[in-house]
């Protein structure tokens, strides 16, 4: 839950974001040379306001807004029969300072389109806290103040030190900083939303999964709990020369075949020498670092704990070795040349269904829970929300 990590504002931030994301797409439109924008970054950033001397433009006004934002009708929306009132989310962006050049960048097509979006969102939170409260979730301090201490007091104590002197730093004490956390609203707000999904979605989600639901999914899904066969070797590794095959890459390959080959001879006289050679004679980090040694990996060349893969030749010449210990003659792959030696082959192995039960319960769960909230959200719009259509879009000038 984290609940000492969260932030107000959490709807104001959302407007931002959504005016933010269409600016970027807006401009994404422009050719340019530059690497391509993250959006996500650059939403937060503006989200939590742009630096206006950088950029040289003034935030926009109130009256500015509401002439760019002039399609949006008031009331925009209707919950419950509470209207929402255009000003709340004019006031949103007010206090977000985003300047008007950018609502002018972002021009109005893709402002409506940010618009739909923010409106729904606070239609579904507006629906969100009212269904809570009506299963007996309400937003207060004593909740909030109640979960922080909970969550304090399962920290290590030097966790605890660290923050008690992280908050000293900043001129509050551990109580002070508690009691402006569960007072702020909107985190009030949130505690009681995250607590309301929790007990009546994923919990009660999580007890509509049988066992019968675990297995089909564990058998429909066996190749993900299916560790294939891999190997796991160590190898000697002797490069090319760069600069004696930029001029001349006939000669740095007889160069290093002819290195490889004295090395493959060496073995073949002492075998038990494999590590030693390694360490003194190999250009792979691996020969110094364990002997090169290398991560374990499958027949196409997948490393077994994720993160990256082997060269195919390099691959297909270690699966090739018979018995542990044994090594290859000199391959060529891309790298260089290499003498393999098997240090251990294992076999394909399924994964028990009970080692990941638990995890495929959450799974299962978890998509029932969204099923569930999603069914709940769509009927309440059905029955209980308005959203206003907005003023039609203004014509084009008639050219000349």
């Amino acid at each position: 839950m984290n609940i000492m990590k969260l932030t107000g504002k959490a709807v104001a931030v959302c407007f931002a974001a959504g005016i933010a994301a269409a600016a970027l797409s807006a401009c994404g439109d422009k050719k340019t040379d530059e690497p391509a924008v993250q959006p996500g970054a650059q939403t937060q950033s503006q989200a939590q306001g742009m630096e206006m001397q950088d950029l040289d433009m003034k935030p926009a006004t109130e009256a500015e807004i509401l002439e760019v934002l002039a399609f949006l009708p008031d009331p925009v929306a209707t919950v419950y029969g509470e209207p929402i009132a255009r000003k709340e989310i004019i006031d949103e962006l007010v206090s977000q300072e985003v300047p008007l050049e950018i609502y002018k960048q972002i021009g109005e097509e893709r402002l409506r389109q940010a618009m739909t979006k923010q409106i729904g969102s606070i239609v579904e939170e507006k629906i969100l806290i009212k269904q809570a409260e009506k299963a007996g979730f309400k937003p207060s301090a004593e909740f909030v103040a109640k979960e922080m201490k909970e969550e304090y007091d399962e920290l290590p104590k030097e966790r605890q030190e660290a923050l008690a002197e992280s908050l000293k730093e900043d001129g509050l004490t551990l109580e002070e900083y508690m009691k402006q956390t569960s007072e702020n609203v909107d985190i009030q707000k949130a505690a009681a939303l995250r607590q309301y999904v929790q007990t009546e979605f994923r919990d009660k989600a999580k007890k509509d999964v049988s066992d019968d639901d675990v297995k089909k999914f564990y058998e429909e899904h066996i190749e993900d709990v299916t560790k294939p066969e891999g190997v796991t070797v160590a190898h000697i590794l002797i490069q090319l020369d760069e600069e004696k095959e930029a001029a001349d890459a006939d000669a740095a390959d007889k160069e290093a075949k002819e290195k490889i080959d004295a090395i493959y001879e060496e073995l073949l006289k002492d075998p038990a020498s494999f590590d030693k050679l390694a360490q003194e004679k190999s250009d792979c980090p691996s020969g110094k670092r364990d002997n090169g040694k290398l991560p374990a990996f499958d027949k196409d060349g997948m490393l077994l704990d994720g993160g990256g893969a082997m060269d195919q030749t390099f691959a297909a010449a270690a699966f090739a070795i018979e018995k542990p210990g044994q090594i290859t003659k000199p391959v060529k792959t891309q790298f260089g040349y290499h003498i393999i030696k098997l240090i251990e082959k294992t076999a394909e192995e399924i994964t028990p269904l009970e080692e990941v039960k638990d995890n495929i319960v959450r799974y299962l769960s978890a998509e029932k829970a969204q099923t569930g909230l999603n069914k709940m959200l769509d009927d309440e719009i059905a029955k209980n929300a308005k959203i206003n259509d907005f003023a039609p879009a203004k014509e084009a000038p008639a050219a000349e």
